[in-house]
């Protein structure tokens, strides 16, 4: 009588399985995020991102899921290391608006800024301007019969720190949910006399790029 076949026991255990798992599908660990993060924040000191940028890649850090999205953020980085201290270096940018209006897009910010407006009105556009060394930023604005306008890109954490007079302080940013330790902080210290001192993002968000460009990502792996 002929026996009943038995399953192939025997089988190349090399064999790719069936469903065709992927290396690229490997969950990140925080540790790999804090990694990443690490990497940016060395990129920055080496003057490769702006304030935005590394706003948007650490952002982009917290949300990936997987290796190949986290590795994604920085393939275009090299492996850096993080420059010497600089010491107690001065050099902090001045901004001054007597008696009439000043707007200045992307100035340095490796110092801090002041910004002071008297009878008149200053803007800084602070979105593309390279981010400092540390990741950190202090401001020091002062607004005396005059508005300071600062404008910081999506995913900043802000600091405020000023007093007012007869004036108004108002922080119109939206609040950045990620970890403090992943997100570059600006302080803003100061005081507002029948002035007003005003933080806000530019009229576009910004921060819906990397969402938009996990999903595409994602949808092509699916």
């Amino acid at each position: 009588m002929t026996q009943p076949q038995r399953p192939d026991l025997h089988k190349d255990p090399a064999s790719p399985p069936a469903t065709g798992t992927s290396s690229r599908a490997v969950l990140a660990s925080d540790a790999e995020r804090e990694d990443m993060v690490e990497r940016l924040r060395e990129a920055t000191a080496e003057g490769r991102l702006t304030l935005e940028e590394l706003a948007e890649r650490s952002e982009a850090a917290y949300l990936a899921r997987t290796r190949e999205e986290l590795l994604s953020i920085g393939e275009d980085l090299p492996h850096v290391t993080p420059p010497e201290s600089a010491g107690s270096a001065t050099g902090q940018r001045t901004f001054r608006a007597l008696f009439g209006d000043l707007v200045h897009h992307s100035p340095s910010l490796e110092h801090g800024v002041e910004a002071t407006a008297v009878f008149g009105d200053v803007t800084l556009d602070l979105c593309a301007s390279p981010a400092p060394p540390t990741g950190e930023l202090t401001i020091h604005a002062r607004a005396l019969i005059g508005d300071v306008h600062l404008l910081l890109p999506e995913g900043v954490r802000v600091e405020m720190n000023c007093g007012n007079v007869f004036g108004d302080v108002r922080d119109l940013t939206r609040a950045h949910s990620g970890p403090e330790a992943v997100t570059p902080r600006v302080r803003i210290t100061g005081s507002a006399v029948l002035g007003d001192i005003v933080v806000a993002h530019p009229s576009s968000d910004r921060r819906t790029y990397w969402q938009k460009w996990l999903a595409e990502r994602r949808g092509r792996v699916a």
